[in-house]
């Protein structure tokens, strides 16, 4: 018998330099190689996650390749000049696979929403000067995410897409791509019916780890080893042949991220 072929994956979105990952880095990066995740995006969250993420990529640097922004949530009135400025400083300091995590978040507290704004369309204006992908986070602001996003020609990922169809139409229009994670897998999530609507070669496979844990290891500290979970989910439900549907989704992620 032929020896089973492996898939090879791409976590588009993983923050594998957060502290949940102190014990047994090592040995998570280890795991998602041995199940054929050979490239990990490390999106950045703000000022104080930089350091950890860049040793992450440097310490294993051909798996590992980070972004760089400012999370939606980390900012304020009062520190949005100086986060700003950090990002600004390493764009201009070193090269990076795209700018993230960058958007709008309206879930918690709308009380920043003009700084958001403001925040998300500079990010962009760089992605488009320096010609960097995105990586793009929207929680509950999903019009106004693409109200901004529509002054702009940027091509990247909705990362951990949930909004309707129709959003996803708008978004694709746009020559974004969606990101799809553990979410995926949970029973009352539509993002399964997007999927089968407009076609899983518009997608690509992340993680959000430590967050967001596929089904069966719900409730557990999310890794890129159950990326190979979420393309068998999507290409049973989607009815497409498991090698197609990844072939399809890492060439999206390759050409992104220019891997």
């Amino acid at each position: 018998m032929p020896k089973k072929k492996q898939m090879i994956y791409t976590d588009t979105h993983s923050h594998l330099y957060d502290q949940a990952f102190d014990t047994d880095r090592g040995e998570v990066l280890q795991r998602a190689l041995t199940y054929g995740v050979k490239k990990i995006i490390l999106p950045n969250v703000d000022s104080t996650t930089i350091d950890d993420m860049i040793a992450m990529e440097e310490k294993y640097s051909s798996v590992c390749e980070c972004l760089m922004g400012v999370h939606p949530t980390s900012l304020t009135d009062e520190n949005v000049e100086k986060e700003m400025e950090t990002v600004e400083k390493w764009l201009e300091k070193r090269p990076f696979a795209g700018i993230g995590e960058i958007g709008m978040d309206l879930y918690w507290d709308a009380t920043y929403k003009d700084v958001q704004v403001k925040a998300f369309d500079t990010q962009l204006t760089w992605a488009e000067k320096y010609k960097y992908p995105v990586s793009i986070h929207s929680r509950n602001a999903m019009n106004e995410t693409l109200e901004v996003l529509s002054s702009h020609c940027v091509k990247g990922v909705m990362h951990c897409f949930s909004g309707t169809l129709d959003d996803a139409e708008k978004i694709l229009s746009m020559g974004l791509f969606l990101g799809v994670g553990g979410t995926v897998t949970y029973k009352n999530n539509t993002l399964k019916d997007v999927i089968r609507s407009v076609g899983y070669q518009n997608i690509v496979f992340e993680t959000d780890a430590p967050y967001l844990s596929p089904v069966p290891h719900r409730g557990k500290r999310n890794e890129s080893s159950y990326i190979p979970d979420i393309a068998a989910f999507v290409a049973q439900y989607c009815g497409v042949d498991m090698e197609k549907l990844c072939f399809a989704v890492q060439k999206n992620a390759e050409s992104i991220f220019s891997l």
